[in-house]
């Protein structure tokens, strides 16, 4: 999986931690009204990551899902 410098350094980092520049929100998940997660798309290097604000504390971070090929 390749990811650019950008999206390798906020990989892992609290959701408090704000979005890196080229980073582009694709969705929202909400529950009962709560915001729980969100998805952006890296304009450099298309991974999608996911910001999960919902769970144990080391369960809310950022997250790269998906490179692109």
């Amino acid at each position: 999986m390749e990811v650019c410098d950008g999206c390798s350094d906020i990989d892992g980092l609290p959701v408090d931690v704000q979005r890196q520049e080229n980073l582009t929100l694709i969705g929202v998940a909400e529950c009962n009204g709560t915001l729980v997660l969100e998805h952006y798309r890296c304009d450099k290097c298309r991974a999608v990551i996911a910001r999960q604000f919902t769970g144990d504390s080391d369960e809310r971070v950022w997250s790269v899902i998906e490179a692109s090929p």
